[in-house]
């Protein structure tokens, strides 16, 4: 009797708590509409406008489903208008909405691509990486959970009983055939609302089949960041770029010849070493460049970086060893560049500032019978002023990374460089020459 029981308390609570089961795990829709004009509307559930993207926009964040999505505007490799729904990777879960006749899941750190045609309508769907985004059929059957308005049904009206007419006399006009009245509708069934009452839908479209490879003009990383592959050449809208930049540039460096000005200390100013030349082997430069944009021509920044040269020896019998020369220049920075259609943006930049300069010398000395010499060593550094005078181009590959070639000529005052056991040396004014490549990262 008690396991009786038990089973019929267990099939009651089932009636009770599945539909509260059902009902908790519904979860509204999300909409996504094209306007006539290209632009994107997201509506929430209740048929509100959530979000407005205009057509054409490089890159704006939404709220879709919850989730922080990028949404931009660009062109495919086939000059097709493109929009790109990017989901980034701190995404806490999928994005789901309605788009057209289909329901669209983009899971973290993948991208949607909606291809347009000519007249703003939807071409196709796909999914970046391949295979990430699916695509479910949306019913086209009207769902029960919506409410429907009831037409109000109609007066009722004597029927009009359907007999054959009677033979009238010829003076007599013949009777009009009134037809049946149309049955009214009834509570149960309800009257589909008038095109003026429905809500406008979403734009139709048919997904097509995810493509085996990515596009060529897909972004870089899914989270939408570089942006999308620039066409060339650039329409109006992509030659608008992001006011703050990160550009970093390496390459080889060479040093000009310099002088040994003075030394203080042992002989002083007999020491032979003075007005001999030191050379340099070819170096390498690093540098960092961070900017604004204040006009789309012009702007400031901030350089710093290092560099480094081995020192050697002369033709006048100069003998050196484990000798280095580094440099760090500390400049402040007029930029201007000439934005254009092609995407090759040529800079030209002008720094002043601060440049610190240090020297290792292992030992530099002559041959044995060169008078009053004396061997110099140890290491040092001084703190002097700079300046520098840049010329580059850069090329827009995606929408905020273009690649950098660039030309720079370097300079400082002369370095009086304290080298320890009573050793002060004054070198001449370093002049430097690097030719570097980098990569320009807009934000």
């Amino acid at each position: 009797m008690r396991i009786r029981e038990t089973a019929i308390y267990c099939v009651l609570w089932s009636f009770v708590l599945l539909p509260l089961i059902g009902h908790t795990a519904t979860k509204p829709s999300t909409n996504i509409s094209l306007q006539e004009d290209g632009s994107l509307v997201v509506y929430d559930a209740t048929g509100g406008i959530a979000e407005f993207v205009k057509q054409g926009t490089p890159r704006q964040s939404i709220q879709l489903d919850g989730q922080n999505c990028n949404v931009s505007y660009g062109f495919n490799s086939a000059g097709k208008k493109t929009i790109l729904v990017s989901l980034p990777p701190t995404a806490t879960s999928p994005s789901i909405f309605n788009l057209g006749d289909s329901q669209v899941t983009i899971p973290k750190k993948s991208s949607l691509r909606i291809t347009l045609t000519d007249s703003n309508r939807i071409e196709k769907l796909e999914g970046s990486p391949t295979g990430t985004v699916t695509f479910t059929k949306i019913p086209q059957s009207t769902p029960a959970n919506l409410p429907m308005e009831k037409s109000p049904s109609p007066e009722p009206t004597s029927p009009t009983p359907t007999l054959s007419p009677a033979p009238v006399a010829p003076s007599e006009p013949a009777p009009v055939q009134t037809p049946s009245s149309p049955t009214p509708p009834t509570q149960d069934s309800p009257t589909p609302k008038s095109s003026a009452e429905s809500p406008a839908a979403p734009l139709s479209s048919t997904p097509a089949s995810p493509l085996v490879s990515a596009p060529v003009d897909e972004p870089f990383f899914p989270g939408g960041w570089p942006g999308n592959l620039l066409e060339h050449p650039l329409s109006t809208t992509d030659q608008d770029e992001d006011l703050f930049y990160v550009r970093t540039e390496g390459g080889a460096r060479f040093v000009s010849s310099m002088n040994i000005v003075n030394i203080v200390g042992p002989n002083g100013p007999t020491n032979p070493a003075i007005q001999k030349e030191i050379a340099f082997s070819t170096g390498y430069r690093q540098d960092i460049d961070i900017g604004v944009w204040l006009i789309p021509w012009f702007g400031v920044s901030i350089e710093t970086g290092f560099a480094l040269n081995a020192i050697r020896g002369n033709s006048e019998g100069m003998n050196v060893s484990s000798s280095t020369y580094w440099s760090v220049p500390i400049l402040a920075q007029l930029c201007f560049q000439y934005p254009n259609e092609s995407g090759f943006i040529p800079y030209a930049n002008f720094g002043f500032g601060g440049g610190w300069n240090y020297f290792k010398i292992g030992s530099i000395t002559y041959p044995a019978n060169t008078a009053n010499f004396t061997t110099l060593s140890g290491s040092g550094n001084d703190m002097n002023n700079a300046y520098q005078i840049t010329a580059g181009c850069r090329y827009r590959l995606y929408e905020q990374f273009s690649l950098t070639l660039a030309y720079k000529f370097y300079g400082t005052s002369q370095p009086t460089v304290d080298m320890g056991d009573n050793q002060q040396v004054t070198f001449g004014s370093p002049v430097t020459n690097s030719i570097e490549l980098g990569g320009n990262f807009s934000f």
